[in-house]
């Protein structure tokens, strides 16, 4: 094997452990020496994936490459510490890494002692507001970055660096603990905490940047996170079922968003039969139980229009009545210009283009999602719809502008050539 090859291998084998197991060895190690230390140990985490990253094309990857991780950042820890305090902290650790693999499965009778979770649920700290709550964990425990993070967001780099930093002094200051809090304060920070499920998993399922169109690793983490507070009675709500549902709705459908050649097939060209059936049927189980309790979610509502586009032998037999409708429930509920701007395409199915062109126009008034690249595509689709070339190669190219996705930027760049060859 060439040393380039060895080397992009490894490259893809610390990626992995990057996006999985990045947050839980930094989760194990705060727990172990304290939330003051919460920078400390990012740092050696990182130290150490790159270590990985420059030691293993040489030598043979370990047997168990997160335990080798841990090991590594552990006694880079203890060093850094005892510069620091002079203090002698020493291996008597209770996590025995070495034999234990680190990304076996989770028992399910121990799912609350998950040191991810109890960091999750540190984060999401009420003493902290929900803005910061929401970056913190998303940069600490699930690795994103901070060009990630404000694209989840639609906040801008500057400032999701500015609250990042300052949600993890806060953190320090308030001395969070990483126990888990008590459970009628456990139910009140749920909200935030699937929040942060959510927004990881749309990371997954629809890369902001890079060349990938979906990353699987931040998928399954999504799906992990979640299935964890299922199984504990505390996290077992209608909501958490919803977003199951809603994340398995969307995984379905997964397989048929990508060519052989690599290229990204539209929702309405895409090869239904290539949809997985189980994973649809795994869903609706979700969905049913999300329904049991009089309990409505923005979840809720997602679920059934996922699930409404997964029933749908063909896109134009879509239930676009029933999907604008419930799009209309969202905005009455749950208030945002993201889905002011996701609910013109059903209303354009069944009420046209104009109207929803005009529509169009009071969101771009707001001002709100003037530098959202969606905007600028789905402004660009409604004037194809229109037969309006000119107007739609406009938008597009104002929409190709704000993309980083290499794999997105290139299918509006064949609808750019196909509208200016036209």
């Amino acid at each position: 094997m060439s040393e380039s090859i060895e080397n992009s291998s490894t490259e893809q084998i610390v990626d992995h452990l990057f996006r999985n197991e990045y947050g839980k060895i930094v989760s194990l190690l705060v727990s172990k020496y304290g939330p003051s230390h919460l920078t400390l140990a990012e740092d050696v985490v990182q130290e150490a994936m790159y270590k990985a990253m420059q030691t293993w094309p040489y030598k043979e990857v370990p047997a168990n490459p997160a335990g080798w991780i841990y090991r590594v950042a552990n006694n880079q820890m203890i060093d850094q510490l005892r510069r620091l305090s002079r203090q002698d902290y020493t291996e008597d650790s209770p996590f025995d890494l070495q034999e234990a693999s680190f990304v076996s499965d989770i028992n399910p009778d121990d799912v609350l002692k998950d040191e991810l979770l109890k960091m999750l649920f540190a984060c999401c700290h009420p003493q902290l507001n929900i803005e910061h709550q929401i970056i913190l964990a998303l940069k600490v425990l699930c690795g994103l970055g901070v060009k990630e993070i404000a694209a989840c967001l639609l906040k801008s780099e500057a400032a999701v660096a500015k609250s990042y930093t300052r949600s993890r002094q806060k953190l320090i200051e308030v001395n969070a603990s990483f126990e888990l809090p008590p459970a009628n304060e456990l139910k009140d920070r749920l909200s935030v905490v699937l929040k942060v499920i959510y927004l990881l998993f749309n990371e997954g399922y629809k890369p902001s940047s890079g060349e990938k169109i979906l990353n699987v690793d931040l998928c399954i983490e999504a799906l992990r996170l979640n299935k964890l507070l299922l199984d504990a009675e505390i996290g077992d709500l209608p909501e958490t079922n919803a977003l199951e549902a809603l994340m398995y709705f969307h995984l379905a459908r997964s397989e048929s968003r990508m060519s052989e050649g690599g290229f990204i097939i539209s929702l309405e060209d895409q090869d239904r039969s290539k949809w997985d059936q189980e994973m649809i049927q795994t869903g609706h189980y979700f969905l049913n139980k999300a329904v049991q309790q009089p309990v409505y979610s923005e979840y809720h509502i997602q679920a059934v229009i996922s699930s409404l586009h997964c029933a749908a032998k063909t896109f134009e037999e879509t239930n676009w009545i029933e999907i604008l409708a419930l799009y209309d429930a969202m905005i009455l509920r749950f208030p945002s210009a993201v889905a002011q701007l996701n609910r013109l395409v059903p209303l354009a199915q069944v009420e046209g283009w104009e109207v929803a062109m005009e529509e169009l126009k009071k969101i771009e008034e707001t001002g709100f999602l003037s530098n959202y690249y969606l905007l600028y595509l789905v402004k660009g689709h409604l004037y194809e719809a229109a037969n309006k070339k000119k107007e739609a190669l406009k938008a597009y190219k104002e929409g190709v502008d704000l993309l980083d996705n290499e794999l997105e930027k290139s299918y509006i760049a064949m609808k750019i050539q196909k509208l200016s060859g036209n």
